[in-house]
C-alpha cells in the first residue's frame, strides 16, 4: 500500500514537471513564430492586466522632462545621486537630478493612467535611471533609443508602436520635434536642468486628472487651451527651451546633442547676472557635445 502511494506521488510529480516543460516549449515556439512573422518584441508592450488596460495612457519623456543627467562632474550642477551605467563594455558615471515632485506625480498619475516612458536614451541608461526614480513601480514599461526614428538628424518618436489607441493617449516631452508624427497627442513641458523651484509636474496633476475623465484626449493642445482659459497659464516662460538634434555621435547615453534656442534669466538660481548668463550658454554648448535629448 505504501509502495503504491509512493508510486502515485512520483507519477504526479513527473506529470507536473512535464506540463511545466510543455508550457515553456509553447512559449518558446510562440516567440520564435513571432520573430518569423516580423514582430519585434521590443516594439510591443508586455501584456498588461485588465485593470491597467482600461486606463488611458500617459507617455513621458525622460531627459529634461523627468530628470536631468550629466556625465561629467560639474560644480554648477546640483545632482542628488551618482549612477554607474555599463554600456557596450564602457562604464559611465551618471550624475542625476530628479525633477521636483516626480514621485508624487507618478503616484497620482498611476491611479488614472498607464504610464510609459519613451526616451531617446540608450536602454542601459534608461533602465538604470528608472530603477532609481521609480521605486514604487508606477511605470509599466519603457521604449528607448532603438524604438526612435532619426530623420535628417531629428529624433522622432512614433506612438503607434505602443499599440494603444491614440485618442486615449497623452505624450509629454520637452522637445517639440518628438511630436512630429502625432502632433495631436503632444504636450510640451519646459525643460528641466536642476532648479529646485521647478513646479511643472505639480502643475500638471490637476489638468491630467481632468483629462482622464474625457472620452477622447486629442487634440491635447485644444483641451489645454480650454483649461488655461479658466485656470490660468499652466507654464510660465522662465525656463530654457531645448531642442534636441542628433548628430550621430555615440559618446553619451541620454542626450546626443541639443541646441539652446533662447535663454531667459532666472532659470537657475545660481545664474542671475549678465556674465553668468553668458557662462550658462557656454556651458550648455559644451554639454551639447556629450548629451542627447530623450
Amino acid at each position: 500500500m505504501v509502495l503504491q502511494q509512493q508510486q502515485e506521488s512520483c507519477y504526479l510529480q513527473n506529470y507536473v514537471i512535464k506540463m511545466n516543460c510543455l508550457q515553456c516549449i509553447k512559449r518558446c515556439f510562440k516567440n520564435i513564430r513571432q520573430n518569423f512573422d516580423g514582430q519585434d518584441a521590443s516594439f510591443q508592450l508586455s501584456t498588461q492586466n485588465s485593470q491597467i488596460r482600461k486606463k488611458k495612457t500617459l507617455v513621458l519623456d525622460l531627459d529634461e522632462t523627468l530628470v536631468h543627467c550629466e556625465f561629467k562632474e560639474n560644480p554648477n550642477f546640483h545632482y542628488e545621486t551618482i549612477l554607474d551605467v555599463w554600456h557596450r563594455g564602457v562604464l559611465y558615471t551618471v550624475y542625476l537630478c530628479k525633477r521636483p515632485y516626480l514621485r508624487e506625480f507618478l503616484q497620482q498619475m498611476s491611479a488614472y493612467y498607464e504610464i510609459i516612458v519613451f526616451t531617446a536614451g540608450y536602454e542601459s541608461y534608461c533602465d538604470k535611471v528608472l530603477q532609481h526614480i521609480d521605486v514604487d513601480r508606477h511605470i509599466s514599461d519603457y521604449f528607448a533609443r532603438s524604438n526612435c526614428r532619426f530623420v535628417n538628424g531629428i529624433c522622432l518618436k512614433d506612438l503607434s508602436i505602443l499599440d494603444r489607441p491614440l485618442d486615449q493617449l497623452i505624450f509629454i516631452d520637452n522637445n517639440p520635434n518628438a511630436f512630429e508624427m502625432q502632433p495631436d497627442n503632444g504636450l510640451l513641458i519646459p525643460s528641466f536642468l536642476d532648479s529646485d523651484e521647478d513646479e511643472c509636474l505639480l502643475k500638471l496633476i490637476p489638468f491630467l486628472k481632468q483629462m482622464a475623465n474625457k472620452s477622447k484626449l486629442i487634440p491635447v493642445s485644444s483641451f489645454l487651451s480650454d483649461y488655461e482659459s479658466i485656470h490660468g497659464v499652466l507654464f510660465n516662460d522662465n525656463q530654457v527651451t531645448l531642442q534636441c538634434q542628433a548628430d550621430g555621435d555615440e559618446v553619451s547615453l541620454s542626450e546626443e546633442s541639443f541646441i539652446v534656442l533662447e535663454y531667459i534669466q532666472k532659470h537657475r538660481k545660481t545664474q542671475t547676472s549678465q556674465q553668468q548668463q553668458k557662462q550658462f550658454i557656454k556651458t550648455i554648448a559644451q554639454r551639447s557635445q556629450t548629451l542627447f535629448s530623450g
